[in-house]
């Protein structure tokens, strides 16, 4: 059993080392850098990490947390905001109400791809809960769209 746990520890960081991983401040481009401040001067307590050329930006606003995606030549990929309820579009929590009457709302973000806004809502139900997409005019989306980044 020993060596079970000594073979798994060994291997522990090759699995983690194709994830995406945290970087300092310093090993992030300059361009990438000045993308995210310029769009949000007051960001507070950023952290990095970088995947496949994608440098991902996490850090605080006021109360909302962010996610920014930026490519290496500085421009952004993607956006996400956690938002409350209430900033949720009135045509979304509508479709939401006649779509899953028997769900509530759990967590939601505000997700910028481009010049396109999604709504992104969790939903806790008795039989399990959800994941849905809408856009900002309620229509329903395959949520593969919020994967698909720099095409």
């Amino acid at each position: 059993m020993k060596g079970l746990k000594l073979i798994v520890l060994a291997f522990l960081p090759i699995a983690f080392g194709s994830c995406a991983s945290t970087i300092d401040q310093q090993e992030i481009p300059s361009v990438v850098i000045n993308a995210v401040m310029t769009k949000y001067p007051d960001a507070k307590d950023l952290e990095w990490e970088v995947k496949n050329g994608i440098y991902e930006a996490e850090f605080d606003l006021g109360k909302d947390d962010y996610e920014v995606w930026v490519n290496g030549e500085g421009t952004i990929l993607k956006v996400e905001q956690e938002i409350t309820h209430a900033k949720i579009p009135v045509a979304v929590l509508t479709k939401i109400k006649s779509d899953y009457r028997d769900f509530k709302l759990d967590d939601a973000k505000r997700i910028e791809i481009g010049k396109k806004v999604y709504y992104e809502i969790e939903l806790d139900g008795n039989l399990g809960d959800q994941t849905v997409v809408y856009t900002d005019t309620g229509e329903k989306q395959d949520p593969i769209v919020l994967t698909k980044i720099g095409e």
